[in-house]
């Protein structure tokens, strides 16, 4: 009724659209943040809560993408991911954030590639090609942004900060980077995904080689630096072994 209501009343079916996917993204937040964040909920809240979560998922395009780029917490990104199968078909939304060069900020895009590769890998028998797709676009994204992971060189790795809340940027995405290999670690061996995910690994093993090399200074700052960096190709070839791969 309130759907009818809502068309009846806009302006264009193109306004009542924007106010009914603005709804439901409201609504899916809420429940996703409960669900997600409590146990006290009984069995049958449960799978009523997620019964309406995937409801709004399957006919409402735009929603997961739109949440996914506000931003979520990982309780939640791993609740949707375990629970909201209908958040792969969001694909090509998602797929249209990480491409927005101009508009979104390299960080933001960075940790929306991290939640969309998590969908992307639960999600990827539902449609093959699109996850490789969605795959790609979410480690080329990665690999975009490897700068700011581990920061310039000869500087504190904490030296950037949002200048709007003043959170710590290489945190963030030194966080989405180890989510984003663990989540490539979770890929079935036998699944399509395997040989690109490899790629990738050593893709960014590589990186982290080059950046080591590079050297020219010292100190407490650089040291970190390079812990960082042996701790992201530690972890690339610990996935990369569970692929049935090495980086050696």
């Amino acid at each position: 009724a309130n759907e009818c209501i809502t068309m009846k009343d806009s302006a264009s079916p193109s306004a009542a659209l924007r106010h009914l996917t603005a709804r439901d993204t409201v609504i899916f937040r809420c429940v996703l943040f409960v669900c997600a964040s409590t146990s006290v909920l009984t069995s049958t809240h449960c799978d009523m809560c997620v019964s309406l979560m995937r409801s709004i998922a399957s006919r409402r395009r735009g929603v997961i993408a739109t949440l996914v780029k506000q931003g979520l917490p990982q309780s939640s990104v791993d609740f949707l991911v375990r629970f909201i199968p209908e958040s792969f078909q969001d694909a090509s939304e998602l797929m249209s954030l990480l491409d927005e060069k101009d508009a979104i900020p390299l960080v933001e895009r960075l940790v929306t590639a991290s939640t969309a590769l998590s969908i992307c890998v639960a999600n990827s028998s539902r449609g093959e090609v699109t996850a490789k797709n969605l795959l790609s676009a979410s480690l080329d994204t990665f690999v975009d942004g490897f700068h700011l992971v581990i920061g310039p060189l000869g500087l504190p790795v904490s030296v950037f900060r949002d200048e709007e809340n003043g959170q710590d940027i290489t945190l963030m995405c030194k966080e989405a980077t180890f989510q984003i290999i663990t989540t490539l670690s979770r890929i079935n061996p036998r699944s399509s995904l395997r040989k690109d995910a490899i790629a990738y690994l050593t893709k960014i093993a590589n990186l982290c080689k080059s950046e080591n090399a590079a050297g020219g200074v010292s100190g407490a700052a650089a040291l970190k630096r390079t812990n960082l960096l042996k701790g992201i190709w530690d972890r690339c070839d610990s996935s990369c072994k569970s692929l049935g791969g090495s980086l050696r």
